[in-house]
């Protein structure tokens, strides 16, 4: 296995293990930072003060966060100042990320066996092929066993 494909294969685990985690963290009706701050008992001035921010500052990053707008250095700076920590992920919808690659490498697959067979029906050399099903099948497995990346272009 090459070195670029070791890293691929480590990578795809992290983000698998990290979308399994993911699974039960989802964000809570009021947001990370009304839920940690009711947590530990620490309500907005005490917050603001941390920070040496005002109220408003706070509610205002409270909004943001469940509006999705606040910044991750923000979020971050808040949990630090409540005594968190800020983490986070992107991971998968559903499944693992090695569905992802399939599913690109067999678009990828379905353009070059359709563009092939075109061809070769204009030449009337498409006699006896295999079904495109399994043709795009076989090439996406070569597609992905070659560690090719270019089938998200």
């Amino acid at each position: 296995m090459s070195v670029s494909r070791a890293k691929q294969r480590q990578a795809q685990d992290r983000i698998n293990q990290a979308a399994s985690l993911a699974k039960s963290l989802a964000k809570p009706f009021g947001g990370w930072i009304a839920t940690f701050q009711e947590a530990i008992g620490m309500n907005a001035p005490a917050l603001a003060e941390r920070l040496e921010v005002s109220r408003n500052t706070i509610y205002a990053s409270i909004r943001n966060e469940q509006a999705g707008t606040i910044s991750l250095n923000q979020l971050e700076k808040i949990a630090e100042a409540m005594g968190g920590r800020l983490v986070y992920a992107i991971v998968p919808r559903e499944g693992p990320v090695e569905e992802i690659v399939l599913a690109q490498a067999r678009t990828k697959a379905r353009r070059i066996i359709q563009r092939t067979r075109a061809h070769m029906a204009l030449e009337e050399q498409s006699e006896g092929l295999r079904s495109e099903a399994e043709m795009v099948e076989e090439l996406a497995a070569d597609i992905i066993r070659e560690g090719r990346r270019d089938f998200w272009q």
